[in-house]
């Protein structure tokens, strides 16, 4: 007698909170985990083609034991599927095994509302995780029998990623977002030119790999900011100065080809909404630094100079930052520095100077 889980939802898209729920599950109730995607989410609108969300579950669960797919709801004729029709599907095929049935918090809350509730509940053992900020509704837990698995759900949320607030996501599933043009990508790339763009995915992309291999939790932080750090670059030079001007008058005696991180973190903030201190004031100093910079500043002005497109040489200094954060952030300044020096490029503003002094160890 086996058990199994089926974890049905929009997957829209699919993130490391489902897959922590799923792995948990799993090894608490020794179980086959089923991800059963829906092809119209009922409580959700849908964002990507069914197709999309598939091939990002795909990528999500491969190389994990113990976890599937199961198209059993996108292969039915009707654009909606309920739940009580899926769980009589598997009662059928896994009649002499265990069923459980995972749901969100957020779900729990609405039981009583599904087709069938109380017929579910017989057919299956529901289970959840708690979800940090949500209050469960004890009515529906008694009702029906509804048990909390330990461990948290990670606070994540599928509307957030498709906002940019988050990527706490697979690697695999961002590059995936990015190589099929899905969600915030389009609009990032209202903002750039096509090279500028691919500039930025690949900062983006060395920067969560910097923060990764120095064990930093801040790695989406960083592919985020990375993403967003050039937006303020093709901004017409009126729309530029007239910013600079009503929010950034501080620094209008700096040249005005730096003038762009001001106007990235300008826009990051207001048409991108975000909220992360770090992730902003990485986007606003990532071409001069400064003499505060929190680790995704380091990372992203680190990137932003060194990212392997730029046109020569930078794997050592790439080893040099991914081996250890500051010592390499301190090495890069340094080589900085030759590069001004040998092209006799004027670089003693406040901002560098102030950057090169706190930061470049002795």
């Amino acid at each position: 007698m086996k058990n199994i889980v089926l974890f049905g939802g929009a997957f829209d898209p699919v993130h490391n909170g489902h897959l922590n729920m799923a792995l948990e599950a799993s090894r608490q109730l020794d179980a086959d985990v089923y991800f059963i995607p829906a092809k119209i989410a009922v409580w959700k609108n849908d964002s990507v083609s069914i197709d999309h969300k598939i091939n990002m579950l795909k990528l999500a669960i491969s190389g994990k034991k113990r976890l599937f797919i199961d198209e059993f709801e996108v292969n039915q004729r009707s654009d909606i599927n309920y739940t009580i029709d899926t769980i009589k599907h598997f009662k059928e095929i896994y009649h002499n095994d265990n069923l459980y049935l995972l749901i969100g918090t957020d779900q729990v809350n609405k039981f009583h509302l599904w087709k069938n509730a109380e017929e579910i509940s017989k057919l299956v053992k529901i289970v959840y995780f708690a979800r940090p900020g949500f209050k469960v509704e004890e009515n529906n837990i008694q009702k029906y029998s509804i048990t909390k698995l330990e461990g948290q759900e990670l606070d994540i949320s599928s509307s957030d990623i498709k906002d940019l607030k988050s990527l706490n996501l697979p690697i695999s599933v961002i590059n995936y977002i990015i190589d099929n043009n899905l969600y915030f990508i389009n609009k990032i790339k209202s903002y750039l030119t096509a090279e500028r763009y691919n500039h930025s995915v690949e900062v983006a992309k060395l920067a969560y790999e910097i923060a990764e291999k120095n064990k930093l939790s801040i790695k989406y932080d960083c592919f985020i900011a990375g993403l967003l750090h050039d937006i303020g670059k093709n901004v017409k030079a009126q729309d530029a100065i007239s910013i600079m001007k009503g929010h950034y008058s501080e620094y209008l005696d700096l040249p005005a080809p730096v003038y762009h991180q001001f106007i990235g973190h300008f826009l990051a903030k207001n048409d991108f909404n975000i909220t992360n201190n770090d992730i902003l004031n990485a986007i606003k100093f990532h071409t001069t630094g400064c003499s505060s910079m929190c680790d995704i500043a380091k990372i992203v002005y680190a990137a932003d100079k060194i990212e392997p497109t730029r046109g020569f040489d930078s794997k050592w200094l790439i080893d040099a930052i991914e081996v250890n954060l500051n010592k390499g952030f301190s090495t890069i300044l340094k080589d900085n520095i030759k590069y001004f020096e040998t092209n006799n490029v004027p670089y003693k503003n406040k901002l560098m100077v102030g950057c090169f002094e706190k930061h470049i160890l002795k």
